[in-house]
């Protein structure tokens, strides 16, 4: 998570989401109300247009009773009767009502009432019934006394017959236009002209003006005498002519028009769903664009964080093998761009690290060599000293043989320590040597003390500093032995184990307590840096100390201690290392 690859694919992430979500719920909101409106206005056009082409086709189709006073013959009948031939009258009858319902397609049937006998003729099928005794129907008789207006339209009901001769062959809704014929000269009513039309006709012209099934249009006259329907939409308890009626969820368009002094509505009502659907269409355009620019610009993100971020995780791998010791650079070049550049640098630079740590090394190396040769130069005169002392002190008392061992013993021990270039040896040397020394102070001092070295042959084989040993034993001779005390208070213990891959040795001997003041000072002068300690005390010790830390570095520890039982405790802790392995 913490990785630039992460971040710069999370930060162009979240640079293309928040935009898209942002754009697509601002435009949606915009838009929906821009497109809500413009949806009105097209509707309210439309329904304006489908109005005016509804009243022109009422209109047109009240003008077809108008050929009849054109035709004297037939005017003459309907205002004094039949005359002397009644079978010349019905033939004339029936040919103009004949030629009224074919001069049309969308007239279901024609019924011609003349008022003077009651006398009823209609045209259906392309015939003409014979005459016939007929009763004007309720509205027929509503249109007699409807003196604003010679022209009445029924709204939608069955088609029923005006005929005698057969059933209706098809049931059919229709929509019935009452013509009331006049006298020109005295308005006195002679007949009622009543023509079917198919209600399918206004649902067609309806379904005109229709851009959705989802949709609902109707057309209406006064007391909401439904002409025509389509769709599922209820109609209003009141309607009057307005732009726009909202309930939450449809929109109302509600257009009028008057004819022949009566009103008619033509309504519309739409979902608000569809009015704005295309700006949810156009919201879910732009969230596939983004989301399409968001998996582009996340795979271009992520070939660009890839190529940016291999050559740091290359720099990154090469400089942790540097850490570990390893100065070679395993890439060759890193391109040419800015990486490249700092590749390029960076080889220069651990090339130059590298002369300058190799110059470093083989003076280091020196330094140390001399270091170790002038510690070994420390402990050889001390330690040759103190035997010389010892072997002249046997002479003086003249026993020749035990003068010769000791000349033996130190003669192995000078051999050991004659070689200053030799800084590491088997622990199993060192050992021997320790014991050497050991039985050289026992000829000196016998039955006076006590001594335990456990070592296990396992650890034999590793490699430790030369002469860190025999300077703990001669420490104890030094400080911590009683020349008159038993042997149980003159004590030497050496135990040395290994624990995980550090070797430690721990060495206590006897000797008079000493406080935690005095410890601590011997601590620090011990660990006192380069130069030389001051005084005889802690000389020895301090010998092993710098050839540890010169050896391990910080690897390696040397603590003191006091034990509860008294005496003297060092602990020496360094890494563990075979001779295959020593450097």
């Amino acid at each position: 998570m913490r990785s630039i690859r992460t971040k710069l694919t999370g930060m162009i992430a979240l640079t293309i989401i928040v935009p898209v979500i942002l754009a697509t719920v601002i435009s949606f909101w915009y838009v929906k109300d821009r497109e809500r409106e413009r949806g009105l206005e097209l509707t309210d056009w439309s329904l304006e247009r489908g109005t005016l082409q509804i009243e022109r086709y009422i209109s047109d189709l009240s003008r077809l009773p108008t050929s009849l006073y054109a035709n004297r013959d037939v005017l003459d009948i309907l205002e004094y009767g039949p005359g002397l031939s009644l079978e010349q009258t019905e033939l004339e009858v029936r040919r103009a009502l004949l030629g009224m319902y074919l001069s049309r397609e969308d007239v279901a049937q024609i019924q011609l009432l003349m008022l003077e006998d009651m006398d009823s003729f209609a045209a259906y099928k392309m015939k003409v019934s014979p005459r016939s005794k007929k009763q004007p129907s309720a509205i027929q008789q509503q249109l007699l006394k409807y003196e604003e207006s010679r022209v009445l339209l029924e709204a939608s009901h069955p088609l029923v017959p005006y005929h005698d001769f057969g059933p209706i062959v098809s049931a059919e809704e229709v929509v019935t236009l009452h013509f009331r014929l006049d006298k020109i000269e005295t308005d006195k009513p002679l007949a009622i002209l009543s023509i079917d039309i198919p209600e399918d006709v206004f649902v067609g012209q309806l379904a005109s003006l229709q851009n959705n099934p989802e949709e609902s249009l109707w057309f209406i006259g006064g007391n909401n005498q439904v002409f025509a329907k389509l769709g599922d939409e209820y109609i209003p308890d009141t309607v009057a002519a307005k732009s726009m009626s909202v309930d939450g969820k449809h929109h109302r368009i509600i257009k009028s028009f008057e004819f022949e002094n009566q009103t008619f509505y033509v309504g519309k009502s739409i979902p608000d769903r569809l009015l704005i659907e295309p700006a949810s269409r156009t919201s879910f355009i732009i969230f596939v664009v983004g989301m399409v620019s968001l998996v582009l610009a996340l795979i271009g993100a992520t070939y660009a964080s890839m190529r940016l971020t291999t050559p740091i995780k290359t720099l990154t791998s090469n400089i942790w093998r540097i850490e570990q010791g390893d100065m070679t650079v395993s890439f060759d070049s890193l391109g040419n761009d800015e990486f490249g550049v700092l590749g390029r640098q960076f080889k220069r630079m651990i090339e130059r690290i590298d002369d300058l740590i190799q110059r470093e090394y083989r003076l280091a190396l020196e330094n140390r060599t001399n270091e170790l040769r002038a510690l070994q130069a420390q402990t050889n005169p001390h330690f040759l000293f103190n035997a010389l002392q010892s072997i002249g002190t046997l002479a003086l008392k003249g026993d020749g043989k035990t003068v010769y061992r000791l000349i033996t013993q130190l003669s192995s021990m000078m051999r050991y320590t004659m070689h200053p270039a030799e800084s590491m040896v088997t622990l199993k040397r060192e050992v021997e040597h320790l014991n050497s020394y050991v039985r050289l102070q026992q000829v000196r001092f016998p039955d006076q003390f006590d001594v335990e070295v456990d070592v296990p042959d396992a650890l034999l084989d590793l490699i430790v500093p030369k002469m860190i040993l025999q300077p703990l034993a001669e420490n104890f001779f030094k400080h911590g032995f009683e020349r008159d005390g038993a042997t149980a208070a003159n004590r030497f213990c050496l135990n040395i184990r290994q624990t995980g891959a550090d070797l430690i040795i721990r060495c206590e001997n006897s000797g008079r307590a000493i406080s935690d003041f005095e410890l601590n000072a011997l601590q620090q002068r011990i660990e006192r840096s380069t130069g030389p300690i001051h005084g005889a005390e802690g000389t020895g010790l301090k010998n092993i100390r710098d050839r540890l830390m010169l050896n391990y570095n910080r690897e390696a520890e040397f603590m003191l201690a006091t034990p509860e039982t008294g005496g003297f405790r060092i602990v020496m802790r360094f890494p563990a290392v075979k001779e295959a392995g020593a450097s």
